[in-house]
């Protein structure tokens, strides 16, 4: 009897387990999915925010916007004044794509790896670690040339259905990957409580 309540026990939870496990984003309300300006410091504002458009994607991997069994995505961006003191990001871009099954969410977080391999490849980025990030993420950092270089990170991730990205650019020495890091976790926790 008492071996019988355990496995009923046992049961249970896997139920449960199971279900979050499979459970998806739905494509409604995705503005609700990306950063906001209250997720930045209060310096920021938004300059753009809305449904994903073709000009986002073109001519990378990502272009097509039914691919892999896309159903809608949204994108946000911020910026604020500053001058080469400015500690911290001055644009901050946030993205996010929800597809019909978690395969095609794989599918396109393989696409952005294309669409970066070749900037990797010919040492004008750089990859970097990212853990603790949706089911599976990944970064890079780039230095544009300058009198004031300007760097750029990006870390994008995939969210069981939904891909997601955080991209923000400042000078180079003033802007470290921690600062983006703490806004893609920040999203995701956005991406997390709509399981």
């Amino acid at each position: 009897m008492k071996h019988a309540r355990v496995l009923a026990l046992l049961l249970a939870l896997l139920t449960v387990a199971g279900c979050g496990s499979s459970s998806k984003l739905s494509a409604t309300k995705l503005n609700r999915l990306v950063l906001a300006e209250g997720d930045l410091p209060s310096s920021f504002s938004a300059f753009a925010n809305g449904p994903t458009a073709t000009l986002d994607t073109h001519g990378t991997p990502r272009a097509d916007p039914q691919r892999f069994g896309r159903q809608a995505g949204w994108v946000a961006r911020f910026n604020r004044a500053g001058s080469s003191a400015t500690k911290g990001p001055l644009v901050v871009v946030s993205a996010v794509d929800v597809f019909d099954s978690v395969g095609g969410a794989k599918r396109d977080f393989g696409a952005y790896g294309l669409q970066f391999q070749g900037q990797i490849a010919d040492r004008l980025a750089r990859p970097l670690a990212v853990g603790g990030l949706g089911e599976e993420a990944a970064a890079l950092t780039s230095v544009s040339a300058g009198a004031t270089p300007v760097r750029t990170f990006v870390i994008y991730w995939r969210h069981r259905n939904a891909t997601a990205v955080v991209t923000a650019n400042g000078f180079a020495r003033r802007l470290e990957f921690k600062d983006v890091l703490r806004l893609a976790r920040r999203q995701e926790q956005k991406l997390a409580r709509f399981d």
